[in-house]
């Protein structure tokens, strides 16, 4: 990896401010590009993508880079922005890092001989991440139970990083947690940290006892068949990436309170979630110069 000292931080939310702040400390210079609408209150340098990306070493795209696999996921830019446009504006010798950019627009970086690190990927991230998503989730059963979460019996589908902390959060607080997913080492895991463990298979014979499930999978999971089975008071909320795991029209038709809620680390503590990205960054370049 060629040597870097400049960052152009293009797209992004609140995490970005946090993350150009601390990399700048380290002593980087950071540029911010499609922030215009962030904060009318808060003053901050904004400049045009094309003098940013042509003035930095590399560029720091957000996570998701985008939700369309098109536009650049920038909620705070004056007007949209499409990843092509920001593509055609790179250098080979230019370093791109981005939060879940997918297979095919990595590909398309590297035919341009350009440098390309998805920050998802790395575990340091998942495990720290974990922290503030498991919060927004016991943010949301505060917000959405008409119940206190101790004593609520909670679902989650899948027992990977993001679902151990959220499960062990409520666990905290006094949930009764039951953890649905296809492996038996998953299972085994849930178990021994003082969960109910089902098999994902078996969700519908169970579904009919839940306050709130609280889905991690990416992927269809929670069908139909599992919704019919539920209370129609019974809260659904998908904190996985797109495709989600939870057929939204089918709840919707059966008047369930079902809704994606994705980005939570972003929504919840978006300074340490900022701090996570530039941290998982610095250690990707580190890597890169050993």
């Amino acid at each position: 990896m060629n040597i870097v000292k400049s960052f152009a931080i293009i797209g992004g939310d609140a995490r970005q401010i946090y993350m150009k702040q601390n990399l700048e400390e380290q002593g980087y210079e950071v540029s911010l590009c499609c922030f215009e609408n962030y904060r009318k209150d808060c003053s901050l340098d904004i400049i045009q993508a094309d003098i940013a990306v042509g003035a930095s070493d590399a560029v720091i795209l957000p996570i998701p880079a985008s939700r369309d696999s098109e536009t650049l996921n920038a909620p705070f830019s004056a007007s949209e922005v499409r990843l092509s446009e920001i593509f055609d504006l790179l250098r080979p010798e230019q370093t791109v890092f981005a939060g879940m950019l997918g297979s095919k627009r990595r590909s398309e970086l590297f035919r341009k001989g350009i440098r390309v690190y998805d920050y998802a990927d790395r575990d340091e991230f998942a495990v720290k991440n974990a922290v503030p998503t498991a919060e927004g989730v016991v943010k949301i059963a505060s917000e959405k139970l008409p119940i206190t979460i101790k004593g609520a019996n909670i679902a989650i589908t899948g027992y990977g990083r993001t679902a151990k902390a959220a499960a062990k959060a409520l666990l905290a607080l006094g949930a009764n947690v039951t953890v649905a997913a296809r492996r038996c080492s998953s299972l085994a895991s849930a178990e021994n940290d003082g969960c109910r463990a089902i098999y994902l298979r078996e969700m519908h014979r169970f579904a009919g006892g839940f306050d709130m499930l609280v889905n991690t999978v990416p992927a269809p999971v929670i069908d139909e068949t599992i919704l019919k089975k539920m209370r129609r008071d019974c809260v659904v909320a998908d904190i996985a990436s797109a495709p989600y795991g939870v057929d939204f029209e089918a709840a919707k038709a059966l008047g369930l309170d079902a809704f994606a809620a994705g980005s939570l680390p972003g929504a919840i503590a978006p300074k340490s979630a900022g701090i996570i990205i530039g941290e998982t960054i610095m250690n990707i370049i580190r890597e890169g110069s050993e």
